[in-house]
């Protein structure tokens, strides 16, 4: 053998080295795959999260709600400042109480929102899909939410201290309004990507009001142009779209826990296209009913 072979040689062990290796790094990676699938469908305790999930989101809307009931009706955004003030001197405790209710309320919806990512994540095609889409809104809606009650929050603070500030009271007052509005961008994706996330999964009527309540929300939060009326982020416009998100995630969660009760320890993927699954099988069933006649009648 010549002394130019022998790197030749050398090299084409090398590289049948590294294919062995990519091909037992493919196998184990596979092998994982396949134990988490595994892990995932024999898991007893699935079906139990996702019901505190779906708990999570009941919890989140009344949160909100009696966060929003406890209070008296805020002034607009075109009020004056001693009636700003006035408002957050006087009802100071009920707001910080408030705004604890709005946090609480946040993190259940967070956690509702989590638990829709976890039971689709893993799902193959669109499903998959949507579920990052209302993940990533609904995250994005709890940062709104969050900002704005701690703006809101500021304001409850130092009321009492800002009273020569004019300037400062309205800039902290519209600045949590604008932020508040500003939020059902967020609550659009989160609507639209949940909203034909459930239509595809078995709640169709479910599925059409979210995406419904999307379109909306992109109108209310264009309700920044005027300081009183319905153009304004403290007018009807933005109250409407919190309303129609409360009781389309109110509606949602129940829908969810019904769906997994029906289903006796299923999934809630399993449980949300059981009807899916039936209309599926009905029309292949008839389809192989229509080849049939007309093999015959041929």
């Amino acid at each position: 053998m010549s002394e130019d072979e022998a790197p030749d040689m050398d090299e084409a062990d090398d590289d049948a080295g590294s294919e062995d290796d990519d091909a037992r790094s493919e196998d184990d990676a596979g092998s994982l795959r396949e134990m988490d699938r595994e892990f995932d469908e024999e898991d007893p305790r699935r079906p139990v999260w996702q019901r505190v999930g779906a708990a999570c989101g009941v919890a989140a809307v009344v949160a909100l709600v009696a966060a929003t009931l406890i209070v008296p009706e805020p002034p607009k955004a075109g009020a004056s400042t001693t009636s700003i003030l006035a408002y957050y001197i006087q009802h100071r405790h009920l707001l910080l109480f408030s705004q604890w209710l709005t946090g609480v309320g946040t993190a259940l919806f967070l956690w509702f929102v989590g638990s829709l990512r976890g039971a689709w994540a893993q799902e193959p095609g669109p499903a998959g899909e949507l579920s990052a889409v209302a993940f990533g809104g609904g995250v994005a809606l709890a940062t709104g939410a969050l900002a704005g009650t701690g703006a809101n929050l500021t304001l409850v603070y130092l009321a009492r201290n800002v009273q020569n500030s004019a300037d400062l009271v309205r800039a902290l007052y519209v600045g949590q309004a604008l932020i508040f509005t500003l939020s059902f961008f967020a609550a659009a994706v989160f609507l639209a990507g949940g909203g034909l996330l459930i239509r595809r999964l078995g709640a169709p009527w479910l599925g059409a009001a979210g995406v419904a309540l999307a379109c909306y929300d992109l109108l209310a939060a264009g309700a920044i142009s005027d300081f009183k009326g319905l153009r304004s982020p403290t007018g009807p416009l933005p109250l409407v779209a919190f309303v129609g998100l409360l009781a389309w995630v109110l509606a949602t969660s129940i829908v969810i826990l019904t769906r997994l009760g029906r289903g006796e320890g299923e999934g809630l993927d399993d449980a949300l296209t059981g009807d899916v699954v039936v209309e599926e099988t009905d029309d292949a069933v008839a389809e192989e009913t229509d080849d049939t006649r007309a093999e015959e009648n041929a």
